[in-house]
C-alpha cells in the first residue's frame, strides 16, 4: 500500500513537472508558480526559441481564445458563438456565420508578387462588394480575372449585381469543363437548351446557329444557320428592278431569249441549277432577277397586244 501511495505522487510530481519554463522551474500545480522565460508543455523550452508556448503533444481549450489585441487586430475563436477576425481598427473582415456588415476584406495570396489570387472584398463605404478570381499567369504579373461584383452607382436606389471578366481568353461555360470548345474563340457555351429575353445586341462579330462558319465565297455573313428557318416574314433590303421600264433599256427579242434557252439551258441572268447548288442564292438579288424576267413578260405582252390589236384591224377591215 505504501508503494502504490508513492508511485501516486511521482506520477503526479512528474505530469506537473512537464510544464517548465527556460529557467528550469517546473509548475507545482498549485496555480501560483511564475513561469518568467519561455514555456515548453512536454518539452523543455530554450531561451532562444522564438516561441513563448511549446506544446508537445495534443491539446485542448475549453474556452473562448483571442489572438491579438481585445480592441484592435484579433482574432477570435469561440466555443459557443462563430468565429471572428478584425483588421487593425477593430472592424470585422470575417464573419463565420457571414454576418459581416461593417465591411472587410478576404483574400488568398500569391507568395511571388503579393497579389491576391482569392479575394472577397466589401465596401459598405462604396457600396461595393465582390468576389474576385485573379487571371494565373506564369510570370507572376497581376491581371484582373473574373469578379463577381454588386455596385450601387450614385443616385440609383438598386445595384447593379452581375458577372465581370476582364481578360481576352475567357468563357462561361455551363454543362461542362472549362475547357470544353477551348481555343475556338467563345465566350458563353452552354450545352443545355439556353433562354433569353428581351433584345440581344451583338456589337461585333457574327450569329451562328448549328455553325461558326460565317464566309461564303468571300462573302462574310453576320448571321449563318445550318438548317431550315421558318419565319412568319423576311424583309430583305435590296435595289429593285424598275429599270427595265427606263426609255434605254434594252429589251432582248424573243428570238434572242430563244437562242439564249437553247445554248445555256436556263433564261439569261438567272443563275444554272449548278450554280445553285454550289453557291446557293441572294434572297434579294434574285427576287430582283425574277421581277426583272416578270417585267420583260409584261413588255412582250404589251408588245404581242399591240400587234393582235393590227392584225384585228386588219381582219375587221377585209371583212367589211
Amino acid at each position: 500500500m505504501k508503494k502504490l501511495f508513492l508511485l501516486g505522487v511521482l506520477a503526479t510530481s512528474l505530469s506537473y513537472a512537464q510544464v517548465t519554463d527556460q529557467n528550469g522551474v517546473s509548475a507545482d500545480g498549485s496555480g501560483n508558480t511564475n513561469l518568467t522565460g519561455n514555456i515548453g508543455v512536454g518539452i523543455t523550452p530554450s531561451s532562444s526559441s522564438p516561441y513563448k508556448l511549446d506544446v508537445n503533444g495534443q491539446g485542448r481549450y475549453s474556452g473562448n481564445l483571442l489572438i491579438g489585441e481585445p480592441n484592435g487586430a484579433r482574432t477570435e475563436i469561440n466555443t459557443n458563438l462563430n468565429h471572428k477576425i478584425y483588421n487593425a481598427a477593430g472592424k470585422k473582415t470575417i464573419d463565420i456565420d457571414g454576418n459581416f456588415q461593417g465591411g472587410g476584406y478576404l483574400g488568398v495570396y500569391r507568395g511571388d508578387n503579393q497579389s491576391s489570387t482569392v479575394a472577397m472584398h466589401s465596401r459598405l463605404d462604396l457600396n461595393m462588394q465582390y468576389l474576385r478570381v485573379e487571371k494565373f499567369t506564369l510570370d507572376g504579373s497581376y491581371q484582373e480575372g473574373a469578379k463577381l461584383i454588386s455596385i450601387l452607382d450614385s443616385g440609383d436606389s438598386e445595384a447593379l449585381t452581375g458577372l465581370q471578366i476582364n481578360t481576352t481568353n475567357a468563357a462561361v461555360v455551363i454543362g461542362d469543363r472549362i475547357e470544353y470548345e477551348k481555343n475556338k474563340g467563345f465566350g458563353l457555351v452552354n450545352r443545355f437548351k439556353t433562354k433569353l429575353e428581351n433584345d440581344v445586341y451583338l456589337e461585333t462579330g457574327n450569329l451562328g446557329i448549328g455553325t461558326y462558319s460565317f464566309i461564303d465565297n468571300g462573302t462574310t455573313y453576320k448571321l449563318s444557320v445550318n438548317g431550315a428557318v421558318r419565319a412568319h416574314s423576311v424583309k430583305v433590303y435590296t435595289d429593285w428592278a424598275d429599270y427595265v421600264f427606263e426609255p434605254d433599256y434594252k429589251l432582248p427579242s424573243l428570238a434572242e431569249v430563244e437562242n439564249f434557252i437553247i445554248q445555256n439551258g436556263h433564261l439569261k441572268d438567272i443563275p444554272s441549277a449548278n450554280e445553285v447548288e454550289e453557291k446557293g442564292i441572294e434572297l434579294g438579288e434574285m427576287n430582283k432577277l425574277l421581277l426583272q424576267k416578270i417585267e420583260e413578260l409584261t413588255l412582250y405582252t404589251i408588245e404581242l397586244k399591240k400587234e393582235l390589236d393590227i392584225l384585228k384591224m386588219k381582219i375587221d377591215k377585209n371583212e367589211n
